[in-house]
């Protein structure tokens, strides 16, 4: 009895301990999507960031009350140059969803350059999190004015280049010449442009 008694005292502590490690450390399923390193943002992410940011026009095949709303999470290639984001409808109810916004990234951009890449996190909301920088983009303020204030330290820069004025025909040249270069197959090559409008 004595030995049956001391077995059930043990497991209760052990019961105990476990859950005081769990409130004093608790798990974070997302832990590890936001970005780290140096990232310079392309002028097309940094516009897909501005809108982002907006509370207007994310889809605009939709109608008003669908098309705006705010951003939830916004997910980014470590080179900067692709992105993708979920945004909360207008009057809806919404928590930001790392993971999702990774994976729409990620076949996003799959869809657009033919290759498998990976997003992080760069922003949850109006916070920046990319580098741990953590900080909040305040309303109104110019984007690029801010993420340039935000120093070296923070490891986040802007390329200087002018936009494309046509995208899909730059894409069409960032294809080919990933197909001359063989990184693509004549397949691979053929499904990516099919991908783009």
């Amino acid at each position: 009895m004595d030995k049956l008694e001391d077995e059930r005292v043990l497991f209760f502590m052990w019961k105990k301990c476990f859950l005081i490690l769990a409130f004093l450390f608790p798990y974070n399923a997302n832990a590890g999507l936001e970005g780290l390193g140096k990232i310079e943002l392309s002028p097309y992410t940094l516009d897909q960031f501005e809108k982002y940011l907006s509370n207007r026009d994310h889809n605009k095949t939709q109608g008003a009350n669908e098309k705006h709303g705010y951003g939830l999470v916004f997910s980014v290639t470590a080179d900067g140059m692709h992105s993708g984001y979920y945004y909360c409808k207008q009057g809806g109810n919404c928590n930001p969803d790392e993971a999702k916004t990774k994976n729409y990234c990620q076949s996003r951009t799959k869809k657009r350059i033919g290759k498998k890449v990976i997003c992080n996190t760069f922003a949850i909301k109006r916070k920046i999190v990319w580098n741990n920088v953590n900080r909040v983009v305040p309303r109104n303020e110019n984007v690029r004015e801010f993420i340039n204030s935000l120093g070296p330290t923070s490891g986040i820069t802007i390329s200087n280049a002018k936009p494309p004025s046509d995208l899909d025909s730059e894409q069409k040249k960032q294809l080919k010449s990933l197909l001359d270069a063989g990184i693509m197959t004549e397949k691979e090559y053929e499904e990516a442009l099919k991908q783009i409008k």
